[in-house]
């Protein structure tokens, strides 16, 4: 399960091979309240650490490799090609997974780059195979100046929610966008996917040099998939956190102008913002619940009684029920419908074990429980399955779960903790404590 203190989302952040930019971008998810990680891209790929484990994916700039063979190109064909620990699989097959359940990838230059050129944009065709490409800008020279971005209306992306126009800085050699042809470049403009444009200092869409840097098709600075969920753009909005960074502050501050943030900030702060709410968080102790919970059914109430089994009987629980205000509900259905969709492996081998009352009582998967999601729960029994990466020895994430596993208890639920590698490697001693647990239940 995806947490962090104070509920922060949780970004991670690549780094190695000629990536420099990852700490700015780390300042920025701290800034914006997020909970930034920075990894080697050899720890993903040997699969020491888990994208899964995160909200968002972040491919920062630099100059991956040398940029030898062109901007990106042999970053991207290592994440397309190199096999991770598991058999057969890539990263590439790994971030359409994470993609699929609804998190979100940024990539900034060279970052932007790399997502161009593994196809994740603008994927019009939905396979993840390059349409477009980034090739030297037009100038011929490498560019290093702040620009004016104006955001396109129809950008479905929560990165830009809100924002009209930004001044941020670029720095890049290869930064403008080729469109191959006029159908895919109608497509891309129909669908919004063009969510960034270079503008003049009226605000209005420009190709003219040097305000339109590189020379870009559709004066292009920024683009996001169909989805919104992948986004990327070569200018740094990463490099304009404060009002100082600016290169004209000082005329700013005498002029009264000068912001404390930079206008760069509002990027981070946006995607923060937006999973906020998505992530289980806890609610405030001392509210138990009575026996026969109350539930909420899309404002209509019902109630769930705690079903007694007899001994060798089955129990089955209404498939529509609701554990949370229609509030709480609302705002996490939709991650935990995401969250069914992609299942870690050690989810995926439980439920198969789980499902169909093999253990004699009803679970369901990825439930909304206050301000919470079990990972698997029987609602009649009131008991509580919590599939753990290795994310949770870390100390802080410890105290969140403990604290997680208080508010629930405190509710009336028990909850019991497995690591994934118990899953995987001890099955049936696993279901053996469940169907103690569920037996003991019965009895009590």
């Amino acid at each position: 399960m995806i947490a962090s203190e104070n509920n922060a989302p949780r970004a991670l952040i690549l780094t190695g091979f000629g990536i420099n930019c990852e700490e700015e971008m780390a300042a920025a998810y701290r800034l914006a309240g997020g909970a930034p990680t920075i990894v080697h891209l050899n720890e993903v790929l040997h699969g020491r650490v888990s994208i899964h484990d995160f909200d968002i994916l972040n491919f920062p700039g630099g100059f991956s490799f040398g940029d030898d063979l062109g901007s990106g190109v042999v970053l991207a064909n290592k994440l397309r090609y190199r096999q991770t620990g598991a058999a057969g699989r890539t990263l590439l097959s790994d971030i359409r997974e994470f993609v699929a359940a609804g998190k979100f990838v940024l990539g900034i230059c060279n970052g932007f780059q790399v997502l161009v050129k593994l196809g994740l944009l603008p994927n019009l065709g939905g396979n993840f195979e390059p349409e477009v490409t980034l090739t030297h800008n037009a100038s011929g020279r490498y560019e290093d100046r702040w620009v004016r971005l104006v955001v396109n209306p129809q950008a479905k992306t929560p990165f830009l929610s809100g924002l009209t126009t930004l001044e941020v800085p670029v720095r890049h050699g290869e930064g403008r966008l080729v469109v191959p042809d006029a159908a895919t470049r109608a497509r891309i403009v129909a669908l919004g996917l063009n969510c960034l444009t270079y503008a003049g200092h009226d605000d209005l869409e420009t190709g003219t040099y040097p305000l339109n840097p590189n020379g870009a098709d559709l004066n292009c600075a920024g683009l996001t998939d169909p989805t919104g969920h992948i986004f990327g753009l070569m200018p740094h909005p990463e490099a304009y956190l404060a009002g100082c960074n600016h290169p004209d502050w000082g005329l700013k501050k005498r002029r009264g102008e000068l912001k404390d943030e930079g206008e760069g900030l509002a990027i981070f702060k946006n995607i923060v913002r937006y999973l906020q709410p998505y992530p289980p968080a806890p609610s405030p102790a001392g509210e138990g619940e009575p026996d026969d919970a109350f539930l909420v059914e899309e404002g209509r109430p019902h109630y769930e009684r705690r079903q007694q089994r007899p001994a060798g009987l089955t129990t089955s629980v209404k498939d529509d029920v609701f554990t949370a205000d229609k509030g709480k509900w609302d705002a996490l259905k939709q991650y935990s419908r995401q969250m069914r969709k992609a299942p870690t492996e050690a989810e995926n081998e439980l439920w198969q074990a789980l499902r169909g009352q093999k253990l004699g009582v009803a679970f369901r998967r990825q439930h909304a429980i206050e301000g919470y999601i079990a990972d698997f729960v029987s609602l009649a029994d009131k008991l509580i399955i919590e599939l753990d990466g290795g994310y949770h020895n870390e100390p802080e994430q410890a105290d969140y779960d403990r604290g997680r596993t208080q508010a629930l208890e405190e509710r009336g639920y028990q909850v019991l903790r497995f690591a994934n590698e118990q899953v995987m490697n001890q099955l049936p001693q696993v279901l053996q404590a469940i169907t103690a647990n569920l037996n003991k239940n019965t009895q009590a």
